[in-house]
């Protein structure tokens, strides 16, 4: 009897088992869903969204015809809030006042008040759309301007505006939130001047209206980061026009070269190339280059070069003063002055006696040119024993001299050998003589030299 009895009882709690399944929805873990997506249809699942707006939306699944009631219990405030719901074709949106993490406790009920067992569920609301865009909001110099980047939060649109004052001209730009995410404030030249930006949101749905302030100043335009790296080459009878681009952004360079009143002109539009050039044949005469690059938001001044061509040394000569045989086998004749090689250098005597100053060197240049600037390097691993002064002649003939510059000064214990030049009145000239009237230290006889080189204009 007593096996029937406990048979009979398991029967019944089997039945209201599956009773409750019929009339209730799956319980905790096996049909609830907590996210930041709104469905987009009634769900299978009972549905929480953490929304924007400090509120908490409930999404109901379909239930049984017996359920009539479901009732929400939590705590906002220090206070234990009820929410009895009856309708649940439509979700639940519950307002807190808080940003943090919230427990809600769901029970269902049919019309005789038989209850189902509790769902808790824990989750935090985000905060008021609005707040959260401000709060995110990145700003960031771009070329010629200030990028504000706002989180999209929904396709709601938010108004807002942001502000300024540029050359003392209040300025206003609108837009509208989530449909233009990022706004971007242009033509602002002065990558130095910090401008002062009011941001503001104004959300009549939920009665935000919020103000924020940025100090920022704008990217470099393009055009200004290229402009340091202009230089110029030559490339045989080709004077070459160089530049770096490493921003990616299309730049226009025009450049101009004036040879004695004939001017020709090369250009590019649109250049992206990380290493740009521009070329044109100038039959490797020397004149003066004006150089122009454009970008989004600007253009430059001419940028001027006046440029000296290397006169081509294949055909050059050199004599000596003195030289001096005990410095190795590439070094202390006169050959070494002009043979394109730094690490070499000419010497003057200082072991078969004493020459003391002046010291000399010629050029034979190999054909008249209309000479223009001088450079000299120093020897590379001697910064003792150079000389200090010296005059620049030049001739026609290698016997009749013309003074062109006097009591010019070269530093022979610069810590780094590097070219020194010298510009001088252009000149008609062959032979170019280098005269050194004293050394760089007192008590010094002898000189040395590395390397020597010409231009013409």
């Amino acid at each position: 009897m007593s096996r029937v009895l406990l048979f009979g009882g398991l029967l019944l709690a089997i039945s209201a088992c599956k009773e409750e399944e019929l009339i209730f929805p799956p319980q905790v873990g096996q049909g609830t869903e907590v996210t930041e997506k709104r469905p987009t249809a009634r769900p299978s699942n009972l549905t929480y969204v953490s929304a924007f707006n400090k509120n908490v939306e409930i999404y109901w699944p379909e239930l049984s015809d017996r359920v009539v009631k479901a009732q929400i219990k939590y705590t906002d405030a220090g206070t234990e809030k009820v929410l009895d719901v009856t309708k649940f074709d439509t979700p639940v949106i519950i307002p807190l006042s808080e940003v943090k993490a919230y427990e809600f406790a769901l029970q269902y009920f049919t019309a005789d008040g038989t209850p189902s067992k509790v769902t808790k569920t824990e989750l935090s609301p985000r905060p008021y759309e609005a707040d959260f865009k401000m709060s995110s909001l990145l700003v960031n110099p771009v070329a010629g301007g200030v990028t504000f980047i706002f989180p999209k939060t929904s396709e709601r649109a938010i108004p807002g505006t942001i502000s300024y004052v540029l050359d003392g001209k209040q300025m206003k730009q609108a837009f509208n939130a989530n449909i233009m995410d990022t706004v971007r404030i242009q033509n602002l030249s002065d990558e130095t001047k910090i401008i002062d930006f009011t941001v503001n949101l104004n959300d009549e749905v939920w009665n935000r209206n919020l103000t924020s302030q940025n100090q920022t100043a704008p990217g470099l335009l393009v055009y200004k980061a290229i402009l340091p790296t202009l230089n110029y080459s030559y490339d045989a009878n080709n004077v070459v026009l160089n530049w770096v681009n490493n921003t990616g952004d299309p730049i226009d360079v025009t450049y101009t070269f004036d040879i004695a009143g004939d001017i020709k002109t090369a250009n590019v539009i649109g250049s992206t190339a990380a290493a740009g050039s521009l070329k044109l044949d100038v039959a490797g005469r020397g004149g003066v280059m004006k150089a122009t690059v454009a970008s989004e938001g600007g253009i430059s001044t001419e940028q001027i070069f006046d440029i000296y061509a290397p006169i081509d040394r294949s055909a050059w000569s050199a004599e000596v003063s003195s030289i001096e045989t005990n410095e190795g086998a590439a070094n202390g004749k006169a050959s070494s002055l002009i043979d394109g090689d730094i690490n070499t250098y000419w010497h003057s005597t200082w072991s078969s006696g004493s020459f003391n100053y002046p010291h000399w060197f010629v050029v034979n240049l190999g054909k008249e040119e209309m000479l223009s600037k001088i450079g000299m390097i120093r020897r590379h691993n001697n910064t003792t024993g150079g000389f200090k002064t010296f005059n620049i002649e030049v001739s026609l003939n290698g016997t009749s001299w013309t003074m062109v510059s006097q009591n010019l000064t070269f530093n022979s214990e610069v810590a780094t050998a590097t070219w020194q030049d010298f510009v001088i009145t252009p000149v008609n000239a062959r032979y170019v003589r280098i005269t050194m009237t004293a050394p760089y230290r007192v008590g010094a006889t002898s000189t040395h030299l590395a390397e020597f080189r010409a231009y013409r204009k």
